[in-house]
Order: structure tokens, then C-alpha cells, then sequence
């Protein structure tokens, strides 16, 4: 081959890397807006389920998130590191004795727009301790 042809096919190359690789990166952002589109469904669900049953959204309710991780010493890194952020957390022994739960709570608006911040920190959380968002749960209030 000619150094031009070289040229070409390592030019072509390129831009077929280029190609793929903007092509990977879409289909993972709409695969993570699919995802979150998801969660704030869900989100929006249970508040829907919540308002449905008399809550009245308009108050303060007292709101319980849950992280599963794998052991004490995570679930205790994890609690230091969500106090700071204005939520009560316990941590104690999960219902398997293999992994230990933080509950997190703070009474705040339910509105989807705080429940899916609280949801990001939440998931980071178990993400950063090697473990599982639990999800959220509140009572409901007249």
C-alpha cells in the first residue's frame, strides 16, 4: 500500500472508532434516561397512591429511605457520610444477618422533584458501600 492509502484507511479507521464509539455512548444515555424515566414513574406512582389514600402532599411528611449494604462497617461509613446531609439514620442488621440496612429519614415536601435528588443520593450512596437502594416509604398525612 501506498503511504496515501495508508493515510485514507487509517483516516477511515478513525472515523469509523468515532462512529461507534458516539453510537455506544447514545445508546447508554438513552438507556440511563430509560432507566430514570422509570424511577421517576415509580416515584410518581407511589405519590399518586399516597395522595389517593387522603395524604395530603401539601404537608410535611416524614420520609424513610432504605440502603442495603454488605456488612456493619459499610452501613456505619455510609450513615457518617448521610448525617451531614440533614437525615436521621439508624443502621442495624438485616432480617439475613449478611447484610446490614441504614434508614435514613428527614421530614420534607413529598414532591417528585425532592424524592428523585433523594433518590440519586440514595442509589449513590449504595453504589460507593457495595450495595442495593431500598427504595422509600412514608406515612400518610391528613
Amino acid at each position: 500500500m501506498t503511504r496515501k492509502t495508508v493515510g485514507r484507511v487509517s483516516f477511515a479507521f478513525a472515523v469509523l472508532l468515532i462512529v461507534a464509539t458516539v453510537a455506544c455512548a447514545s445508546r447508554e444515555d438513552k438507556d440511563v434516561n430509560r432507566a430514570k424515566a422509570a424511577e421517576i414513574a415509580e416515584d410518581n406512582e407511589a405519590l399518586r397512591q399516597l395522595r389517593s389514600a387522603g395524604s395530603d402532599l401539601a404537608k410535611p411528611h416524614k420520609v424513610e429511605f432504605y440502603v442495603v449494604v454488605p456488612s456493619e462497617a459499610s452501613a456505619d461509613a455510609a450513615a457518617d457520610a448521610i448525617r451531614p446531609l440533614g437525615y436521621t439514620v439508624t443502621v442495624s442488621a438485616g432480617e439475613d444477618d449478611a447484610h446490614w440496612l441504614c434508614v435514613s429519614s428527614r421530614t420534607m415536601l413529598p414532591t417528585i422533584e425532592e424524592i428523585t435528588v433523594a433518590r440519586s443520593l440514595f442509589k449513590g450512596m449504595a453504589l460507593k458501600y457495595r450495595g442495593a437502594y431500598g427504595g422509600w416509604n412514608t406515612a400518610i398525612e391528613h
